[in-house]
C-alpha cells in the first residue's frame, strides 16, 4: 500500500481532489431528503384529509355496530311477541322474521357506510402517484448520474 501512485480521476472536478464528486453526491443527499420531506407532509395532508372524509363513515358504522347488539335483540323480540298475538302465530315463528329484517336493515346500513368509507380513502392516491414519480426521478438520477 505504501508505494501506490495517485491517479487524478478526469471526474472529480477542476482541483483533482474530488471536491465535484462529493458536491453532486451531497446535491443529491440533499435532493433526496426533500423530496422525502415533502412525501412525508403530502401523506399527512392526505391522512388529514381522508380522516375529515371518514368521520361520517365511521360514525354510522358505529351506530349501526352499536344498535345490532344493545338494541336489535330486545327491539326485535318484542315485536316479534306482539306480532306472534296479532297474527296468531307461534312467538318462535315471529322471533325468526323480525330477527332477519332486522339482520337485513343492518347489512343495509353497514353497506352503505363501507361505501362511503371507501371513497373516503381515494385521497391517497394522490401520495401514492407523487412517490412513485420521486423513486422515478431518483432512479433515473443515478442512472445518468455517471455520464
Amino acid at each position: 500500500m505504501a508505494h501506490q501512485a495517485f491517479v487524478k480521476d478526469p471526474r472529480a472536478g477542476l482541483n483533482g481532489n474530488g471536491q465535484g464528486l462529493l458536491e453532486n453526491v451531497s446535491s443529491f443527499g440533499s435532493d433526496v431528503a426533500s423530496l422525502a420531506a415533502l412525501q412525508g407532509q403530502l401523506a399527512a395532508a392526505d391522512a388529514r384529509e381522508a380522516l375529515g372524509r371518514a368521520t361520517p363513515a365511521f360514525a354510522g358504522l358505529v351506530v349501526a355496530i352499536l344498535l345490532a347488539i344493545a338494541g336489535a335483540g330486545v327491539l326485535t323480540a318484542g315485536l316479534a311477541l306482539w306480532i306472534a298475538e296479532a297474527a296468531q302465530i307461534k312467538p318462535a315463528s315471529a322471533l325468526m322474521l323480525t330477527g332477519g329484517g332486522a339482520l337485513v336493515l343492518v347489512a343495509a346500513l353497514a353497506y352503505v357506510s363501507a361505501r362511503m368509507l371507501a371513497t373516503s380513502l381515494r385521497t391517497f392516491r394522490r401520495s401514492g402517484e407523487e412517490l412513485e414519480r420521486n423513486l422515478a426521478w431518483i432512479k433515473t438520477t443515478l442512472v445518468y448520474s455517471g455520464r
